[in-house]
């Protein structure tokens, strides 16, 4: 079974979170029953960022950190974004490799890619939208 904490936040922010991370990994890898996430809802104002995932130990445990600031929708938004990078590790699409160098679909990356550029992250902005669209169809955010 899947095990799921998120921290930090009020209780309704927490639970919507959660409801999210469930909603993922029903859409984007239902077969999975062995997946550790743990989701920090803190302030990342200062980091520039809405959110990033990272893997633990194995392509199963991952941690997710997103903005309290964040509206509810963009919130949302961004969990659906950083569980689209769960589901990459997870499925081993994208790997991590030594020296801040990725493996995507069978090709090496390494930090000389442009953000903007990656194609993990061209792939979880072109899946966010979808996702976060088909939650708001069952939950009420």
């Amino acid at each position: 079974m899947n095990y799921i904490d998120v921290m930090g936040a009020t209780k309704k922010k927490r639970d919507l979170v959660e409801s999210a991370v469930i909603f993922c990994i029903n859409e984007l890898m239902p077969r999975l029953r062995t997946l550790e996430v743990e989701v920090n809802i803190k302030n990342l104002k200062n980091e520039g960022v809405a959110g990033w995932c990272y893997e633990g130990e194995n392509n199963r445990d991952f941690y997710i950190d997103v903005d309290k600031n964040l509206e509810i929708e963009e919130l949302v938004e961004t969990v659906c974004h950083e569980m689209v990078h769960v589901w990459q590790a997870a499925t081993r699409k994208m790997k991590d490799l030594p020296f801040g160098r990725k493996m995507y679909m069978g090709k090496v990356y390494d930090e000389t890619t442009a953000y903007e550029d990656e194609p993990w992250e061209i792939e979880a902005y072109d899946m966010q939208g979808g996702l976060l669209e088909k939650f708001k169809e069952e939950y009420v955010i």
